[in-house]
């Protein structure tokens, strides 16, 4: 389990730094020209979308480590169950059984088709 969250605790860093390189181009300074500064918001909204995604992925994480810490780290939050490792291998901070999963995303799937 040390080697998981460590590994864990690497990506939370490495996300981190890339939450803050992005926080500082979405910090930066305009050009003056407004050809320039339209193609710099169309870079600043891929960029914001982009803060998004790693702040989720920074919780996501986070959540990892305290449900490691909670020793849960490898039981489902929906039936308790034993999450596989080769699933926690693939998606070290997954919260669920594969069954789980496959069953949230059928139901995903039937609602979106209404």
């Amino acid at each position: 389990m040390k080697a998981v969250e460590t590994q864990l605790r690497d990506r939370l860093a490495e996300e981190i730094r890339r939450l803050e390189a992005i926080e500082q181009r979405l910090r930066g300074a305009h050009s003056a020209s407004f050809g320039e500064q339209a193609v710099e918001r169309e870079g600043d909204q891929v960029d914001e979308r982009l803060e998004e995604t790693v702040i989720h992925e920074i919780e996501m994480i986070k959540a990892a480590l305290d449900r490691i810490e909670a020793g849960n780290y490898k039981s489902c939050a929906s039936c308790g169950k034993e999450i596989r490792a080769a699933r926690l291998e693939a998606l070290p901070y997954t919260t669920l059984c594969i069954a789980c999963a496959q069953e949230r995303s059928g139901k995903i799937l039937t609602a979106n088709r209404r």
